[in-house]
């Protein structure tokens, strides 16, 4: 009787063991939004990056792609920004903590050109912006502005994290 008791003790706890680190997995901290932008005669194919702290409530949004004038790629937009959020009942305002352009890419985005594609959360210091943000269970999150929603952000979990988690 006692050896099943201990058995059974034993399967509860490594089954608490294993759901929590499924669990953590499934929450890599960090969420992908392809965006594709019009505007008049140009468009830009941007990804966004989100990746956050909970507990700090602090993050930093990866901006990367192409724009494109006249259907004729002109530059790239390379930009990361830190920001730190607070929650309220029915939205996350995020307040931008500075910004930081990456300098390696040969050819840049112009200034005027990323004012008309991004919000000014993204382009200037001191600037906030306010989401909603839905759970879309373990897939990822739904941003939106009121009742309108801007973009669906997915979980991205590349199938080497858990192996480089082990190492180390």
């Amino acid at each position: 009787m006692l050896a099943c008791l201990t058995l059974l003790c034993l399967g509860v706890g490594l089954g608490h063991l294993f759901h929590l680190y499924t669990e953590k997995n499934r929450d890599p901290e960090k969420c992908t939004a392809p965006v594709i932008v019009f505007y008049n005669n140009t468009q830009a194919n941007l990804t966004l990056d989100f990746m956050y702290s909970l507990k700090k409530r602090t993050g930093v949004v990866s901006i990367s792609g192409t724009y494109y004038v006249d259907n004729k790629m002109s530059g790239v937009i390379r930009r990361d920004v830190s920001y730190v959020w607070s929650e309220n009942k029915d939205s996350t305002p995020f307040y931008i903590d500075g910004y930081q352009q990456k300098s390696r890419v040969t050819k840049h985005c112009p200034m005027r050109f990323i004012e008309t594609v991004l919000p000014d959360f993204y382009v200037y210091p001191g600037k906030s912006i306010s989401y909603t943000i839905l759970t879309q269970g373990h897939r990822g999150f739904m941003f939106t502005i009121g009742k309108r929603a801007r973009y669906f952000s997915v979980h991205i979990k590349r199938f080497w994290e858990p192996f480089m988690k082990r190492i180390s």
